[in-house]
């Protein structure tokens, strides 16, 4: 028998919660609990997490309850039942942090994570080196036949060492890029994959299934994008070193748009980092920034090419000066 998924025991432990919390409650229920408690210890764990949860938004609960029966008619005699606050407060913390955080989730599920403005280096029992970038997650697989990475966010250089024996390959998306001694990058983006060859060769893949026949072989200063649902592309020459400089501590924008330094910014900043504007597209920054140091690069942003930056709890905003001047901007 399959034994329940996280998710299913967390749901479970809610609603066992809920239920020994209501007024109709009897003993028939508390000895049904009793019996699926007493399954194993992570049906215990799960409702412990269940009871830590709930009195994270107790307290705000209560009082978003009170305010809603205050704005009631007098006349009214119905009230809002402050669990029913409870739960929804728990389900906008919940999908607000999300928002604001959007590889929670891949972090929690990995073998191997970064957070936003932090990288790491590790080497594998093989040998083989990697650096994950800010705000990335990598499952790790190592078998006598082979080795397997699945990289479920960020981007990843691997600098793999060569084992007759033994394949490597790095799967992200549709993606699959398989190898035997080199040094390459792949990067999971908000659209597809991209793979970026700075030594060897690197034969990438459409899917996962080793059955595809679409195939390319790159070999240095090549790189090639797999978007969502679309065909491989062309691999195209590129400076590698130069694109991979975020693997030692750097990151180069040349006539780079607004949008991409957005998303370089994402990896670095907690919260999330949206630009706004129309001709946002028309502002480019070039420079030589270190990989930890985000106040640098919006800096630049607003001495360079004038562009209005303002922090807010969890966001943080990025507006052309045309746009800035039409739109109210959120004061700090």
């Amino acid at each position: 028998m399959a034994l329940p998924s996280q998710e299913t025991l967390d749901d479970e432990a809610m609603a066992w919660f809920l239920r020994l919390r209501a007024p109709s409650a009897n003993e028939a229920d508390r000895r049904d609990f009793e019996a699926w408690l007493a399954r194993s210890e992570r049906h215990a764990e799960a409702y412990a997490e269940a009871e830590r949860l709930w009195q994270a938004v107790e307290a705000p609960a209560r009082l978003l309850a009170e305010r809603e029966a205050s704005a009631r008619p007098a006349s009214s005699h119905q009230s809002w039942p402050w669990a029913a606050a409870a739960c929804l407060l728990l389900t906008l913390l919940l999908g607000f942090g999300a928002w604001r955080d959007p590889g929670l989730f891949d972090r929690w599920m990995a073998d191997l994570t970064t957070a936003p403005g932090h990288s790491q280096q590790v080497t594998l029992e093989d040998g083989t080196r990697l650096f994950l970038d800010a705000d990335s997650a990598v499952d790790i697989e190592m078998t006598d036949v082979g080795r397997q990475l699945t990289l479920r966010r960020g981007r990843l250089w691997v600098d793999v060492t060569h084992e007759p024996t033994r394949s490597f390959s790095v799967l992200a998306g549709e993606a699959r890029a398989e190898v035997l001694g080199t040094r390459f990058a792949v990067e999971r983006r908000a659209g597809g994959v991209r793979v970026t060859v700075e030594e060897g060769r690197v034969a990438v893949s459409h899917g996962q299934g080793g059955g595809s026949t679409e195939q390319e072989v790159l070999g240095a200063d090549q790189m090639i994008e797999l978007q969502r649902g679309a065909a491989l592309g062309v691999p195209s020459e590129i400076d590698a070193r130069g694109r991979l400089a975020w693997a030692r501590g750097k990151l180069l924008f040349d006539q780079t748009a607004l949008d991409e330094v957005a998303v370089q910014l994402e990896r670095m900043l907690p919260g999330r980092v949206v630009v706004s504007g129309d001709e946002a597209g028309a502002y480019r920054l070039s420079g030589s920034f270190p990989a930890h140091d985000p106040d640098a690069i919006l800096d630049a942003l607003e001495t360079s090419l004038g562009i209005t930056v303002r922090r807010l709890p969890g966001v943080t905003w990025l507006a052309s000066p045309a746009h800035a001047t039409q739109q109210t901007v959120p004061s700090l």
